[in-house]
């Protein structure tokens, strides 16, 4: 028998990935009845379909924050506004060195500087930062101001409620890039936690553009992998 045709087993998962990594899904398989590497698998695939749904958000989100912030100082290069944004504080300095991090990485890689590769470089946590408290009278204000497009579809503009989101997605997103597990040991448990994540995606989507959010739930394949959970 060849190796490729041998039969893989859980012994051979704990000896890949650590037995301390399976015994999560050694449980959840033994609670919901099911087959522990059939469910290993499927965890990996509801996983990147998530993080599928996390990019397509992430990318509506920053396209929705740099377009108004622009609007507001009159040039793409919104994240060098000091004088308008207060980037150049004692409290947000963070972003204001972030910038230039990712300023200095475009130059050794050969490329011109330009707020286009600035902006789709900036991490999903610099995004957060930009909703945080400490900028809520200079950015917040910017962005729910209707002379840069407002926002519309979020009438109560709570700068708080939109952060708590956008957290949660960040928070799911890093879950997933560090390869941690969905698998919950109780089901309803664990619907309840994927039913929720994905209701936030769709939340975030839904006030930033009600037609980006359809169709970026039409993509979706989460759906149809939570229906074929083993």
């Amino acid at each position: 028998m060849s190796p490729e045709s041998q039969p893989v087993t859980l012994a051979d998962l704990q000896r890949w990935f650590s037995t301390e990594r399976m015994s999560t899904y050694v449980r959840s398989a033994q609670t919901t009845d099911c087959d522990v590497i059939d469910l290993y698998v499927w965890n990996g695939r509801i996983s990147k379909a998530l993080l599928e749904d996390i990019a397509h958000v992430e990318v509506l989100l920053r396209n929705f924050m740099s377009e108004r912030l622009a609007r507001a100082c009159g040039h793409e290069d919104w994240y060098r506004d000091d004088a308008r944004f207060r980037f150049n504080s004692s409290k947000t300095r963070r972003f204001e060195i972030s910038v230039t991090e990712i300023e200095r990485q475009i130059r050794h890689s050969g490329k011109p500087v330009t707020p286009g590769r600035v902006i789709a470089d900036m991490s999903l946590g610099s995004w957060c930062f930009l909703l945080s408290s400490r900028l809520e009278q200079t950015v917040w204000r910017a962005l729910r101001d209707p002379a840069n497009g407002g926002m519309p579809n979020y009438p109560s503009r709570k700068r708080a409620v939109f952060e708590s989101h956008v957290k949660t997605m960040r928070d799911l997103r890093n879950r997933l890039s560090h390869q941690e597990h969905l698998v919950l040991g109780n089901l309803a448990d664990e619907n309840r936690y994927l039913d929720g994540q994905c209701a936030n995606l769709d939340w975030i989507a839904r006030v930033i553009d009600p037609k980006a959010a359809d169709w970026i739930r039409s993509q979706s394949r989460v759906t149809a992998l939570r229906a074929r959970r083993p």
